[in-house]
């Protein structure tokens, strides 16, 4: 059950750093651990910058692992709030703004969008792009709707982008793909592989990889077994080239092992990273 809403929280959350800073510092304005338990949470460090996201059900883990993905995102803020809504919005005549405080103090709740994403568009020039996550059956609330109606009119008057997006807008298997090889970018950090080590089996990995009709799993069991590696070693390091891009797989299928090692495009150093989601819905 949630605590009361009041002013002494909110100028708690907002010493705590909270819904501030940018990259590195940023934290978002809610956090799991405000809601005790929560089975369908999440707590991921980002590809992006040095810390690590509060992603509070599966269809914002799954959004976040598309921007993860997409080179031209530069950071994502979780949980962004939009603390003078009221000023930039204005009165609502069609919208009974007193639904949106607290029952016991009567204190407005600080509206938030699920990701305020920062862009760099194809010109060099960066930009921000907002978008709110929700299950599609979740959208047969009144309140619901009229919550996302004064966010959307929020951004317009911000000049920013802002959508709403549904379970039925992500792609499923991409975002499991993109989960299954997120942890194995930083190899260095979360294994005893040292950058030596990466560079030297990724190498082998690589020349085995190219134009190979042997399946990849056959490929990953044999240099395990040539390198006398741990069993996994060789696949983990397969993820790692997934997740850092120097190998192409179509991510809109399901990566099957079983499948040729044909279906992996070794990528040039000069044209990696070229990968990218749209964000423009």
């Amino acid at each position: 059950m949630r605590n009361e809403w009041n002013a002494e929280k909110l100028q708690r959350y907002i010493k705590e750093g909270r819904g501030q800073g940018e990259y590195e510092s940023y934290k978002g304005f809610t956090q799991i651990h405000d809601f005790g338990s929560l089975g369908r949470s999440s707590r991921i460090r980002t590809w992006k910058c040095n810390r690590i996201v509060h992603l509070l059900s599966d269809i914002e883990t799954r959004y976040f692992y598309l921007t993860e993905f997409d080179d031209s995102i530069l950071q994502v803020k979780e949980h962004f709030p939009l603390m003078n809504y009221e000023d930039v919005v204005g009165e609502q005549e069609d919208i009974d703004i007193r639904k949106f405080k607290d029952k016991q103090s009567g204190f407005p709740y600080i509206l938030t969008t699920t990701f305020l994403i920062t862009v760099r568009g194809k010109d060099g020039n960066t930009f921000e792009v907002a978008r709110s996550v929700k299950a599609s059956h979740e959208l047969e609330k009144r309140a619901v709707i009229e919550r996302f109606e004064l966010i959307r009119r929020y951004f317009y008057k911000k000049g920013v982008d802002w959508a709403l997006v549904t379970n039925k807008e992500i792609p499923l298997i991409k975002a499991k793909n993109i989960e299954w090889i997120h942890p194995a970018k930083f190899l260095e950090e979360t294994t005893d592989f040292t950058k030596d080590d990466i560079s030297y089996i990724t190498g082998i990995l690589l020349e085995l990889l190219y134009k190979n009709k042997r399946s990849i799993r056959d490929i990953t069991n044999s240099v395990d077994s040539q390198l006398n590696l741990e069993a996994g070693s060789a696949l983990l390091l397969l993820k790692h080239l997934l997740a850092t891009k120097q190998i192409k797989i179509d991510m809109d299928k399901k990566i099957d092992l079983n499948q040729s090692a044909e279906a992996l495009e070794i990528v040039p150093q000069e044209r990696q990273g070229e990968i990218k989601i749209a964000i423009d819905r």
